[in-house]
C-alpha cells in the first residue's frame, strides 16, 4: 500500500512536521504496514515542491523515533518491527469523531481547516491549564530530559517528574484522567507511588544509544566493565540490568559485572589497579559524583534513549493519534 502526501503551503506548521504527521496518519489509518516502501526523498521533493533538505529532515526524524529506515540502496521503508493495532480501534473511533466534528463544522458554514486550527488552539489552552501527561523517572534532570525526548517527538507537551515528587499527582482533581509515561525498569516502582485514581501508567522501553554502543565496542576482547548501582537497585534490578548489558553486546567478548557503590575512592581505585577497564556509574548515582570521578578516563554513565517500537505503542495507548 502507499500514501499519498499533500502540504498546506500556508500552515504555521512547518513542511516537515506535516510529513511527519502525514506518515503517522497513513500507519494509523492502515494505509501504511510495517514492511512497506515509502516514496523516495527524490520523489517527495518533486511530488510537493519542497527542498530535499525538508524531506529528509522528516525522514530521518522518523527514523530516530523507530518509525522508519532509510537502506542505502533499497529506499526507505516502515521499520518491520513496528507494531500497530491489529483492529485498529483507536483509529476507528478517531477518524469516525473527527469526520462526525468536521461535518457539523461544514454544516455551520465553517470553513474545515480553519476550524481545525481553532479547535487546536482550544486543546492547546486545556493541556496548559491542566497538564495531563507526564514523564517520571529517578531524578529531576533525567524525568526532564526524557519528557522533553518524547515530546520532540509528539509535538506536544510531556512534564518531566523526579519519583521522589510524585506526590504532587494527587494535587490534580480525580476526575482529570492522567497519562504517566516511565522507563520499564521503574513501572514497578511508579504504579506503586502514583495513588491518583484516575492515572494510567505506561511503561516505555530503553536502548543503548550509538554513543554507549561505540564506548563498548572499542574496548578490547576481554576486558570488564562494572556497572555501579545503589544499594537499593543493585538489590532490586541487578539481575535485570546486568542480563540486559549481556544480551545487548552479546556479539563483544566483554566481562560485565554489577557492583553496589561503596566511595569514590574505592570506584577509582579498581578503575587504576586493573580490576576493570570501564565503570558505568548508574544514571541514578552519576550527579552526585565529583567531577574529579567523572572527568576520569572510562569512568562514564549509561546512554540510553526511547526504542521506537515501545514508543510508538506508549504513544497509542495514550491515545495520542498523530
Amino acid at each position: 500500500m502507499g500514501i499519498k502526501f499533500y502540504l498546506e503551503p500556508y500552515s504555521q506548521i512547518p513542511p516537515h512536521a506535516q510529513i511527519i504527521d502525514r506518515i503517522k496518519l497513513g500507519l494509523l489509518l492502515g494505509e501504511l504496514r510495517p514492511g512497506d516502501t515509502l516514496p523516495s526523498i527524490r520523489d517527495v521533493e518533486k511530488e510537493l515542491g519542497v527542498s530535499r533538505n525538508i524531506v529528509r529532515r522528516a525522514y530521518l526524524e522518523l527514523e530516530s523515533f523507530g518509525i522508519l529506515k532509510l537502506k542505502h540502496g533499497k529506499g526507505v521503508i516502515v521499520h518491520t518491527e513496528l507494531s500497530y493495532p491489529n483492529d485498529l480501534a483507536l483509529a476507528g473511533r478517531s477518524q469516525k469523531l473527527a469526520e462526525e466534528t468536521l461535518t457539523r463544522a461544514l454544516a455551520a458554514g465553517l470553513a474545515g481547516t480553519s476550524f481545525a486550527r481553532m479547535l487546536y488552539q482550544l486543546a492547546l489552552e486545556r493541556e496548559r491549564a491542566q497538564q495531563r501527561f507526564f514523564y517520571v523517572d529517578i531524578t529531576e534532570s533525567l524525568a526532564r530530559e526524557r519528557a522533553d525526548q518524547i515530546s520532540r517527538a509528539w509535538q506536544m507537551t510531556v512534564a518531566g517528574l523526579a519519583m521522589s515528587r510524585i506526590q504532587v499527582l494527587d494535587e490534580i482533581p480525580s476526575d482529570i484522567p492522567l497519562k504517566v509515561f516511565t522507563n520499564h525498569w521503574r513501572y514497578g516502582e511508579v504504579t506503586r507511588l502514583v495513588t491518583h485514581p484516575n492515572a494510567d501508567i505506561i511503561p516505555i522501553g530503553l536502548k543503548f544509544t550509538q554513543t554507549m554502543i561505540d564506548e563498548i565496542n572499542a574496548l578490547r576482547d576481554g576486558a570488564t566493565v562494572e556497572i555501579i548501582l545503589d544499594e537499593h537497585d543493585f538489590a532490586s534490578y541487578g539481575g535485570l540490568i546486568l542480563a540486559n548489558y549481556q544480551r545487548g553486546f552479546a556479539s563483544k567478548k566483554v566481562n560485565f559485572r554489577v557492583r553496589p557503590f561503596t566511595t569514590v575512592e574505592d570506584v577509582k581505585r579498581r578503575l587504576k589497579s586493573g580490576q576493570c577497564q570501564m565503570i558505568l556509574i548508574s544514571n541514578k548515582l552519576w550527579p552526585d559524583m565529583p567531577a574529579s570521578l567523572r572527568r576520569m578516563k572510562m569512568v562514564t554513565h549509561p546512554k540510553m534513549a526511547f526504542d521506537g517500537r515501545s514508543s510508538e505503542q506508549a504513544r497509542l495507548r495514550a491515545g495520542i493519534v498523530v
